[in-house]
């Protein structure tokens, strides 16, 4: 099944410059265009083992109107290029997702001088990934709660990467995960209230 990406939070989110390195280390070439429409977009061309040839021009600012649909179009191109899904090519590219919900399981708890470390097993852009966070005390009960009895949690937050690490700041929202119906996620304090 070929999976196509077109959330526009994640598309417009992508660092031009990470993509570039991408690219880089992919042995894609930049064309030199000179004056290169005064530097608003880059064009990179790879010729693969096969003699097929693939281009793709970058737009270098992430407010150019059309950015998301350019980002789709190169995520298009790389998947016929490398012969792997969006998915996989995207969670290689993604650096910062803003206010992105998070579903999965707590797969390690630690605590220390009053900060309290979550580590969750979450989907990011399709793939199961650890997923590093900090929480309250009264959400760290109920992800503790959670990781003993094995139930899903959810919580929303902005997702960076960190030295190869997602990390989900600003959380909020922590709360159980009822999987098997469309009821509200529990909160810290009613799910303690049980």
């Amino acid at each position: 099944m070929i999976v196509s990406v077109r959330d526009p939070n994640i598309l417009s989110n992508l660092d031009p410059q990470q993509l570039i390195n991408y690219l880089i280390a992919r042995g894609w070439q930049q064309e030199n265009l000179g004056d290169n429409a005064n530097n608003q977009e880059s064009v990179w061309i790879l010729t693969a083992s096969s003699g097929s040839e693939f281009d793709i021009t970058l737009p270098l600012n992430c407010k150019t109107r059309s950015f998301s649909l350019r980002m789709a179009e190169i995520l298009e191109t790389l998947e016929k290029a490398e012969r792997r899904s969006q998915l996989d090519i995207l969670s290689d590219l993604v650096t910062f997702i803003p206010n992105v919900e998070i579903q999965g399981m707590v797969i390690r708890l630690a605590e220390s001088h009053h900060t309290f470390n979550v580590i969750l097993l979450g989907f990011v852009v399709g793939k199961p990934l650890e997923i590093h966070t900090l929480l309250n005390s009264e959400e760290y009960q109920l992800a503790r709660m959670a990781y003993t009895e094995r139930l899903a949690v959810v919580c929303t937050g902005d997702l960076i990467k960190q030295n190869g690490n997602f990390v989900l700041l600003k959380p909020s929202g922590f709360a159980l995960y009822n999987t098997l119906s469309d009821a509200t996620p529990q909160t810290p304090y009613s799910a303690l209230k049980i």
